[in-house]
């Protein structure tokens, strides 16, 4: 089973201070005992120097002072002359002919002018006894130094009250531990759970990049990176999503109107096939009128070429749109150039024109495709404008596009076949048939229109206004620096 790392440093960290802890109280244990042995022994050899620097014959108070400090450390003095009189002792007034008999009058034996260490144990003390015989002008006086503290057993009793404390003091310290590590550890935590998002294909929060630890902040750091990169790639994966599905859709609609646009030059083409079969059967009876069926018959198959000629440049369009060579070009250059082209059938028709074109006005795309789309709308106003009409050419700039339209005074388009126009050969049945050079209008015009404004990127649509109709189509505006396709 996996271990939070959590948990383990709390584990090792108890277990390393228990150790530790342990290591000392033996060590205190083994070496503790000698080095006071050591100290007491030196402390002891220094009061018997200092004595030598001192009258014993007349002590004053400078003298006592000097006993003084060596009892706060726990030493004890019995001076006595040769005749065992007493010269100084810790003890209490009221004991001292006691205590000089104790401590000296009954050892005298164990007394020498060299001074030597010894060590007594108790029940409960252990003590330790300098004794020497010192000779100052000629008279001998008996000097034992007594270490009083309780020595190895004051030693073993410290040892088991440290064991008792820090048993006591480790249930609520390693509680303060765990809480310490859980503040520590909060940062690695947050890149634990960033991680995890991570590993799940979702960007994380946002880390803290300034905290306590270098090493956690420089992990912070590429797991921030991580997260950005993350977020960019997501964006991107959406937004190829989002063209793939434009795409599909846009892929559809042409499918439907592919489909739309063979069952209506199914039905285009039975009428003159029909009159075809009719005036092929008339030629065998009627010899008389065998010029009239002929041109009829011509005529008829006119319309069924003008039909084909309009689908195939459908086809072509639809096909040919991905290799389209789209380059910075300037409007108002093609709109003067169709103007002049058409300025002889505008004439001829006796029709007024007017132009209203703005400078400057660039866009990124392919001049012949885009000279295609204003001709097809330019026919169509030539189409339906009666003569004496009115003509007006717009090319504008807004806000992120250039504006084309074309407007001719006229009858208005049904508001149910406005949608509906841009499909290949749709026609309103209730329309009486337009010609066009003595020829069925097929309807492929505003199919192509559209084809051509979508794959630019562009918008196009027709409004009614009071006296006629207005075609037009929006292109991006160029801007500096926009990459060519």
């Amino acid at each position: 089973m996996k271990k939070k790392l959590r948990k383990d440093i709390f584990m090792i960290q108890c277990l390393f201070l228990l150790v530790l802890t342990g290591v000392c109280i033996l060590l205190y244990m083994a070496f503790m005992p000698i080095y006071y042995e050591y100290e007491k022994d030196k402390q002891m050899i220094q009061a018997y120097h200092d004595i030598e620097e001192l009258d014993l014959s007349d002590l004053d108070d400078k003298d006592y002072l000097v006993f003084a400090n060596y009892e706060n450390e726990n030493l004890n003095f019995t001076i006595a002359d040769a005749d065992m009189n007493p010269i100084y002792v810790t003890e209490p007034v009221d004991n001292i002919d006691h205590t000089i008999q104790r401590n000296i009058a009954k050892r005298l034996d164990v007394f020498s002018r060299d001074p030597e260490i010894n060590r007594s144990s108790g029940k409960l003390l252990e003590t330790a006894r300098y004794r020497g015989i010192m000779t100052q002008n000629g008279k001998d006086y008996y000097i034992v130094i007594k270490d009083i503290a309780a020595g190895r057993k004051s030693i073993t009793m410290a040892e088991k009250f440290y064991m008792v404390l820090f048993l006591v003091l480790m249930v609520p310290g390693s509680i303060c531990m765990a809480f310490l590590w859980k503040y520590l550890l909060e940062p690695l935590d947050q890149i634990v759970f960033a991680a995890g998002k991570a590993a799940e294909g979702e960007p994380g929060p946002k880390l803290e990049e300034e905290g306590r630890y270098l090493e956690l902040n420089q992990l912070a750091k590429s797991m921030n990176r991580i997260s950005l990169q993350m977020k960019e790639q997501n964006t991107q994966i959406e937004e190829g999503k989002r063209q793939m599905l434009h795409h599909n859709v846009h892929k559809d609609q042409m499918e439907k109107r592919r489909k739309e646009m063979i069952a209506n030059i199914s039905h285009e083409l039975k009428t003159p096939l029909a009159v075809i079969a009719s005036q092929t059967e008339m030629l065998g009876y009627a010899v008389d009128d065998r010029d009239y069926y002929v041109s009829s018959i011509q005529e008829e198959v006119a319309k069924m070429s003008d039909m084909v000629s309009r689908l195939l440049d459908s086809s072509v369009i639809e096909h040919q749109m991905e290799r389209i060579i789209q380059k910075k070009m300037d409007m108002r250059e093609a709109m003067d150039y169709i103007i002049l082209k058409y300025e002889g059938m505008v004439k001829k028709k006796k029709l007024h024109l007017e132009t209203f074109l703005s400078e400057h006005c660039f866009v990124m795309g392919d001049r012949e495709y885009i000279e295609q789309v204003v001709d097809n709308y330019m026919a169509n106003a030539l189409e339906h404008t009666e003569i004496g009409g009115n003509i007006r050419i717009t090319l504008k700039k807004q806000k992120s596009s250039i504006r084309v339209s074309v407007y001719n005074e006229g009858r208005q388009i049904p508001e149910e076949d406005l949608e509906h126009i841009w499909s290949g050969y749709y026609r309103n049945k209730r329309e009486p048939k337009q010609q066009e050079n003595g020829f069925s209008h097929a309807g492929l015009g505003l199919y192509i229109v559209q084809s051509i404004v979508t794959m630019h990127n562009g918008s196009y649509g027709a409004e009614n206004l009071p006296t006629g109709v207005e075609f037009w189509f929006k292109l991006p505006k160029y801007e500096e620096g926009q990459e060519l396709k």
